[in-house]
């Protein structure tokens, strides 16, 4: 199935009304027309308008699930917050709508279903072209909404994002090498543990306290 046809289907569910004003699991979906009029409303947002999002829920927070439709994201959901921390978290509408479904099963805020990792898009190069393009439109908020679905395959674009003047794209390369190390990745880590930023330096050191980990020889009872 396509992506309109992913949509056609979840939009088909979210009709019946039984996704709908469940505040105490933050879990309000929109139907289609609402969820035209509510994307409208946030046309002025930087990743709404920079990855064509359509959102999809209004739980009476400040946050939102939105449908990306820019490339190399079609079709993927991401978490837009107030607070930092935006991120892709479910690789289709599909899974969304079953990640709702587990939070009406399990009493759970949908917020919660959410993977401890972002699915990583099957077009890295698509996605490091993206993030230089938003990098050279200064539109760097965005792009901290993009490092988590990262590879982190593309050291040349890791090494200037870990030295970037805006120190939260260095800060964030550091946490996800640490949630990711490899051996490949301790230049990036050195890189950033070496940035005056206090914040990016211990993420930094954190990252290479990780990759060490990986060679370290194994105590033996």
């Amino acid at each position: 199935m396509d992506m309109q046809s992913d949509l056609e289907g979840y939009f088909a569910h979210v009709a019946s009304g039984a996704y709908s004003d469940i505040d105490e699991l933050e879990l309000n979906l929109l139907n289609r027309v609402e969820a035209e009029l509510f994307s409208e409303d946030f046309e002025f947002h930087p990743v709404v308008m920079h990855l064509d999002a359509l959102v999809l829920d209004d739980p009476g927070t400040s946050n939102h699930h939105v449908l990306l439709d820019r490339a190399p994201f079609e079709g993927q959901v991401l978490f837009l917050t107030h607070d930092g921390g935006t991120r892709v978290v479910f690789a289709s509408i599909t899974e969304f709508l079953a990640a709702a479904d587990r939070a009406l099963a399990e009493k759970i805020v949908l917020p919660e279903t959410h993977p401890a990792a972002s699915p990583r898009v099957a077009d890295q190069v698509c996605l490091s072209e993206l993030i230089q393009t938003l990098l050279d439109e200064d539109e760097t908020d965005v792009v901290l909404a993009l490092i988590p679905s990262m590879d982190l395959s593309d050291l040349a674009l890791l090494g200037k994002l870990a030295t970037h003047e805006d120190y939260f794209l260095g800060e964030l390369v550091a946490l996800e090498i640490a949630k990711r190390p490899a051996a490949a990745l301790e230049n990036v880590a050195h890189q950033c543990a070496a940035q005056l930023p206090p914040q990016v330096a211990q993420a930094g050191h954190r990252a290479l306290r990780a990759i060490r980990a990986l060679t370290a020889p194994q105590k033996t009872a």
